[in-house]
């Protein structure tokens, strides 16, 4: 719709904005930092392997983690390498075997860290959000 402006016609047009939406850019950004904290937490529990482990973030989180294999793997063989995590092929039954994954002493050392440091990181988060209120 045309407006005038200082006695010109000037045509107004919408210009598309891209800002990091809760569905896109933020949320796969706070996923990134979450999900060994969460793995590790499936872990202390029992002993899990792969496909479980994806499941189990599932259906803890509401499904909010939905991890493929191509995100899952790469950080257990990171935490592994670390020495966070201890992995043994495991034969049940007639099924064939699977890569079991367990929380070592050290995985249990870091996870404690890590859920103070998160605790820490969400109470600090709060403050100033509801101070922005």
């Amino acid at each position: 719709m045309p407006h005038v402006v200082d006695g010109t016609k000037v045509q107004y047009i919408r210009v598309p904005i891209t800002i990091p939406m809760a569905k896109t850019d933020w949320t796969r950004e706070l996923k990134k930092g979450s999900v060994q904290l969460c793995i590790m937490a499936l872990l202390r529990r029992e002993r899990m392997y792969g496909s479980q482990i994806i499941r189990e973030l599932k259906d803890v989180s509401g499904g909010y983690f939905d991890l493929k294999e191509g995100t899952l793997y790469p950080a257990l063989h990171r935490m592994e390498k670390r020495g966070y995590l201890k992995s043994e092929w495991v034969q049940e039954g007639d099924s064939p075997p699977k890569k079991f994954y367990r929380l070592t002493k050290e995985g249990e050392a870091a996870y404690s860290k890590a859920t103070a440091e998160w605790e820490r990181m969400v109470s600090s988060t709060s403050r100033v959000l509801e101070e922005a209120e």
